[in-house]
């Protein structure tokens, strides 16, 4: 039975569908890459905590808002980089910047109607790196709304 629900709570881990706390400290110690809807500020203080995201997923709808999110835990100026592969397989869009603190909280955020416009509906990779090494591969599907 404890080996089953160790499997279980690993294969949740893996698949970003698990976090975990530890039981003496509020740390967070989840998924580090992830794609969501929103950020709200439910404690209206101005700083992100990790269970201000609303909507995490990684299937959105034309007409949802889609925000990719990665924490780094770098070095302090080690650059960063985000590129946006759309589904034909071309960078849509590439950002870079800099680690500023322990942890840097990246969110970049788009329509999907704009996405879909852009370049079509289907499978959108984001390629995360630190400094020249790619670090993850966050990737959503954006699908039609359905119509009856």
């Amino acid at each position: 039975m404890l080996k089953r629900a160790l499997i279980c709570v690993l294969a949740g881990m893996l698949c970003g569908c698990t976090t975990i706390f530890k039981p003496d400290q509020d740390v967070f110690y989840g998924p580090d890459f992830f794609s969501c809807n929103y950020w709200i500020d439910r404690n209206q203080d101005g700083k992100i905590a990790i269970d201000e995201w609303e909507g995490v997923k990684d299937c959105f709808f034309e007409n949802e808002h889609v925000c990719f999110v990665a924490y780094f835990r770098q070095k302090p100026g080690t650059p960063l980089s985000f590129r946006l592969i759309s589904p034909d397989g071309t960078v849509h869009s590439e950002k870079k910047l800099k680690q500023t603190a322990k942890t840097t909280i990246w969110c970049q955020e788009y329509e999907a109607r704009n996405l879909v416009r852009a370049k079509g509906y289907g499978i959108w990779k984001v390629e995360w790196y630190a400094g020249d090494r790619l670090v993850n591969i966050t990737t959503i599907r954006i699908y039609k709304i359905p119509t009856d």
